[in-house]
Order: C-alpha cells, then structure tokens, then sequence
C-alpha cells in the first residue's frame, strides 16, 4: 500500500517546516490552523474549500481538486498558469500564481513589469477575478 492511498486526514495545528505534498491522497480537507512554509500540493485530492486559517508560505497547488473548480481562475499568461487566491491567516489575501506568491498588489506590479498590452490586461483582469473569489 503507498503512503497516498492511507492519508485520509491530519491533525489540528500542524506546521511542516518546508513543503507538503498531498497530491492524489485520500485527504477532503484541511485541519484547523495549518502553517506550510513551502509549497502545498492538494492537486488531486477532495478539497473542496480551503479553511480560513491556513498559512502557506510558498505556492499552492488545486489542480484537479473540487476547490479549483470554484475558487481557481485558468489560462493565465502565456503559460496559462491556474492562479488561485486565498485569505492567509498571517497575510491577509494573498494569490499563487505558479511559484509566484503575493498580494494583489504585489502580483499586479510584476505583471505589469513583465507583460504589456492585451496580455497584460488580460493577467491583471484574471488576477482580479481570483481575489474575488475568496
């Protein structure tokens, strides 16, 4: 039996120290005040929201999940990235797009330094949508 096919849950008020890959796992949601300081993979789980109280430091991945489905905004950029916005417990609303993790303003300003014209306004208008999301 692999390891994903036997987490179904974890426990409240767990910080991992660097990235937490729950991708394909048998995992519906997420605990009570979850601190990531990396990257957190949900692709291909059963989350279908994300808690109010979660922290992750680097990007976050929802690609096949329920939650993508209603909270994630696609075909951005010329990679045509999913971005994802979310209310950090520690940072207020911040957005993951690709490795990129920021507030709108943040993510607005290096949109606006590496695009221009329709691409530009485009990201930025898919970058408002994801906020409006949350």
């Amino acid at each position: 039996m692999k390891l994903s096919e036997i987490i179904a849950s974890l426990p409240d008020n767990l910080h991992v120290g660097g990235y937490l890959d729950l991708s394909g796992t048998q995992i519906a949601s997420l605990p009570d005040n979850l601190h990531v300081d990396g990257y957190l993979d949900l692709s291909g789980t059963q989350i279908a929201s994300l808690p109010d109280n979660l922290h992750v430091d680097g990007y976050l991945y929802l690609r096949g999940t329920p939650c993508a489905k209603s909270r994630a905004v696609s075909g951005c950029g010329e990679f045509k990235r999913v971005i994802v916005a979310w209310n950090d417990s520690e940072d207020g609303p911040v957005i993951a797009i690709g490795c990129f993790r920021g507030t709108r303003l943040e993510a607005r300003k290096a949109i606006c330094e590496k695009y221009a014209g329709n691409e530009k306004e485009e990201y930025l208008s898919k970058i408002d949508e994801a906020f409006s999301k949350i």
